[in-house]
């Protein structure tokens, strides 16, 4: 039995191994197989480590393969994120269940928002417009109207790990997937609590430890396999606003009719950030242009997808190829069954299947512009063999 988990592993920590051994637990999985982002992640920001160190943190702690996802779902919203990694997996031929985190630890409720939200009934849809008018952000209002409409509590949507875990459960349900949904528990830390004070810390509050020098701190809650990779592999620790200078380019040299094309850029938002273009720093920007209805992770988000040239349109197409980033050598029959059976094209090397690639080797450049300025690492950058 293949299972599968969709993740950043950004960076892996000691709660992605428990997810690993309690979906294995659960499932009886014989192989689990990632979907992970690469350079670039949901939040709008670089990873703190490249897609390569992160598949060898994977790899060492009980994934079997890992399959990349591309850059313009990896960076979207909850839907996109998901509906992108879920397409991936219907189309690979070879997953029987996927299983993810959530605070709720429980498939039902989730699913019964999931047919409300797929069907958008019209009483739904019109407390859903209400609430917009007011002035509400979209998730925001999006769980008012749920709540007023199921009439019951669903106060466990304010948890990004929820949210997550309900698109993924509407993206099997609307592409009609024999793919069979699991969720483990959430433990320790909230997704977004900066605090170690447990074995089982927060992704975030890991990273804010290692930007900080806290290495101990950050090392405690991640496996001593990582705690190796990152103190022999990580040379450099990105952050968005290294990116500054790229982005006020961008800004003054694309007409901002096209700027209106770009993923996450509604109802003129692209006006307000360039009317807050005299800051120097994209984190100043965001602070001034965010309001109740934008997001700060949806400006970040947005901001990005302008740096990386990401549209709507790229994100509403759907997946073109699967590229496996690595897998264990003891596994490599997954590899094999993977290109037998996959109804879209496997890449190992990109040089043959250079027309899908474009937008990624944009973005690994991008990423490695602050560190080495060497570009084409897409082109050479090999499959992890563990």
């Amino acid at each position: 039995m293949n299972v599968a988990v969709i993740a950043e592993y950004n960076p892996f920590h000691n709660g992605h191994k428990y997810h690993i051994e309690k979906t294995k637990s659960i499932t009886k999985a014989n192989n689990i197989i990632a979907v992970m982002s690469g350079n670039f992640v949901q939040r709008g920001e670089p990873a703190m480590a490249d897609k390569l160190i992160r598949t060898k943190m994977a790899l060492r702690n009980g994934v079997d393969m890992v399959i990349e996802l591309p850059v313009q779902y990896a960076t979207g919203g909850a839907d996109v994120f998901a509906g992108g990694a879920i397409d991936i997996l219907n189309k690979s031929n070879i997953i029987d269940g996927v299983c993810f985190g959530s605070e709720l630890g429980d498939i039902t409720p989730l699913s019964e928002i999931a047919d409300v939200l797929n069907n958008e009934p019209e009483e739904f849809k019109k407390m859903l417009k209400t609430a917009l008018d007011n002035g509400i952000n979209y998730p925001a209002a999006r769980a008012l109207a749920l709540s007023h409409y199921l009439n019951t509590d669903i106060s466990f949507l304010n948890s990004p790990n929820n949210i997550l875990a309900l698109e993924y459960v509407r993206a099997l349900k609307r592409s009609e997937s024999n793919i069979w949904p699991y969720t483990v528990k959430r433990v320790g830390e909230g997704y977004n609590s900066e605090e170690i004070d447990a074995d089982f810390a927060s992704a975030t509050a890991i990273r804010q430890a290692l930007y900080d020098g806290k290495l101990d701190e950050a090392y405690s809650a991640m496996p001593e396999e990582c705690e190796n990779i990152i103190s022999n592999e990580v040379y450099f620790l990105p952050t968005l606003d290294d990116y500054s200078d790229a982005f006020l380019y961008i800004m003054r040299a694309v007409p901002l009719k096209n700027i209106a094309d770009i993923a996450d850029i509604t109802e003129g938002l692209e006006n307000r950030i360039y009317n807050n273009m005299e800051n120097r720093f994209i984190s100043d920007i965001i602070n001034v242009v965010k309001t109740k209805r934008y997001t700060h992770t949806k400006i970040q988000r947005a901001i990005l997808h302008i740096i990386l040239g990401i549209t709507k349109q790229m994100q509403r197409k759907s997946p073109e190829y699967i590229r496996v980033l690595g897998f264990r050598k003891e596994k490599e029959h997954l590899l094999s069954e993977l290109s037998r059976k996959s109804s879209l094209p496997v890449v190992t090397n990109i040089k043959s299947h250079e027309k899908f690639f474009e937008t990624e080797v944009r973005a690994t450049d991008l990423y490695y512009m602050l560190f080495d300025g060497i570009t084409g690492r897409e082109y050479t950058n090999p499959v992890i063999v563990e």
